[in-house]
């Protein structure tokens, strides 16, 4: 062959090169073609769909959150000593109310017995004298008003200690559940992860026994798997930690081995449809804290308002029978004792107004920070909301470009590095993707949570009773 063939030569070369690479180059992931069958299409003319779920694991496979099962909530809410605590102060303070409502003044008996003697004439002798006496304490109309309110400031109180601890036991549970949660969807995106490398190395090897891979090109893949394998051991002692964890603090939800979850709960981690001031009076209502503060507000104003009763002092009246002289003189009277209100009296009732004075800056107070922690939450939960929606479009932007450059790998334009590489930052795009989702998700609970949106009469009466928050007066 002269010169003036070489250019003919050298194109018959390049079309013979490339008639032998699609016939005998399989996919990456089909393998080697074997004797007699047809030859494998190669995966550069696939669909890219059916080669993103060759390549990678699919947001779609993944689990998603959901809430606990609304009947271990309640088993978990029937045994949780901070809850029977909070029952037991409930039960005393209605037993402290009944008291104030009954009243302290009692009956007092007095018996007195005496021996008299006289040695003067004409009435000289011993004589046995006796005397009974019976009184009480007179509880004023003003009193027994003030003591009321005081009955009904006490079991507030008690109702919003209650309500609280149920709230925060509520919140408590959700933080560990979609830890929990998130950590066993990540064991699972690493487990499909391994999954697919560990089928490339396989088809990578069976290229190599075929001449079709080089072993610089398998020790990347196997390096790649070893990668994938110590990925999914950290993710699965990550996830066996926060189950113990979760399992350990709330042996109700131990029944759940899959942390399933509520069926159909899914629906209900997304943003509250309500506008934003709508969101915020309930937030208001059914917060916990601000039903403490206005039941402590109330008990102030009710103590205030015992101070200014007693400042007029409570009569002691009586009866008393006796006989002097042996029995010749029968006595019957009556007693009746005041005590004269002093300066104390004064200082006790100013010192309750300064208490409700207190009281109403404290619930301000709360007020502003609570008003400010829905801003934040509802602030968070839309970014999140909107971020996970980003980071899925950005996932999916990220595979795109991962089967692409599988494409170019597959052609020659590019070597498996680069696609490794490619597919590495695709696949840290589906766990942030993934993350994204539960974040989203908890930012959602917690603010349908404080909210009182989360759990209603439909789906479990005894999560959440509605709270009935005391005005101030």
């Amino acid at each position: 062959m002269d010169f003036t063939s070489r250019p003919f030569a050298l194109r018959a070369l390049v079309a013979a090169l490339a008639l032998l690479f699609t016939t005998s180059l399989p996919a990456l992931a089909g393998g080697a073609p074997q004797p007699g069958s047809a030859p494998a299409k190669p995966s550069a003319q696939a669909p890219e769909s059916t080669i993103a779920q060759d390549m990678l694991p699919q947001l779609s496979a993944l689990p998603r959150p959901t809430l606990p099962s609304f009947a271990q909530l309640d088993r978990l809410l029937a045994d949780t000593p901070l809850l029977h605590e909070a029952q037991a102060m409930r039960q005393a303070a209605l037993q402290n109310g009944q008291a104030l409502r009954s009243g302290t003044q009692e009956f007092t008996g007095q018996a007195q017995v005496q021996q008299r003697r006289i040695d003067a004439p004409p009435d000289n002798g011993n004589y046995a004298e006796w005397q009974v006496l019976i009184n009480r304490q007179i509880r004023l109309p003003s009193q027994a008003q003030a003591d009321n309110r005081m009955a009904d400031a006490l079991t507030t109180s008690a109702n919003a200690g209650l309500i609280g601890a149920r709230q925060q036991l509520l919140t408590d549970v959700l933080a560990a559940w979609f830890a929990a949660q998130r950590a066993q969807a990540e064991a699972a995106l690493a487990q499909q992860n391994l999954g697919l490398m560990q089928g490339q190395v396989h088809a990578l090897q069976r290229r190599k026994a075929l001449g079709d891979a080089s072993v610089l090109e398998l020790e990347q893949m196997q390096a790649e798997e070893a990668r994938a394998q110590s990925a999914l051991l950290l993710a699965q002692g990550l996830a066996s930690s926060s189950r113990a964890a979760l399992e350990a603090r709330y042996p109700a939800l131990a029944g759940d081995t899959t942390l399933s979850g509520q069926a159909g709960s899914t629906a209900q981690l997304v943003l509250p449809d309500q506008p934003a001031d709508a969101l915020r009076a309930l937030v208001e209502q059914n917060s916990a804290t601000l039903a403490r503060d206005r039941a402590a507000l109330q008990q102030a104003q009710a103590k205030a308002g015992q101070a200014t009763a007693a400042r007029t002092p409570q009569p002691t009246v009586g009866a008393y029978v006796g006989a002097d002289r042996g029995g010749r003189e029968r006595i019957i009277g009556l007693q009746f004792a005041m005590p004269f209100g002093g300066p104390a009296r004064v200082s006790t009732e100013r010192a309750a107004l300064a208490e409700v004075d207190a009281a109403q800056w404290r619930l301000r107070d709360a007020q502003a920070l609570t008003l400010a922690e829905f801003q934040r939450l509802w602030a968070t939960a839309q970014s999140q909301a909107a971020g996970a929606k980003a980071m899925d479009q950005a996932a999916q932007v990220q595979i795109q470009a991962s089967v692409r450059m599988l494409r170019a790998y597959q052609l020659g334009e590019a070597g498996i590095s680069d696609w490794l590489l490619a597919r590495r930052s695709a696949l840290d795009a589906v766990r942030q993707a993934l993350q994204s989702r539960f974040d989203a998700a908890e930012s959602a609970a917690l603010l349908k949570l404080q909210a009182g949106l989360l759990f209603d009469a439909s789906s479990s009466a005894a999560v959440m009773p509605a709270a009935n928050p005391v005005q101030p007066q």
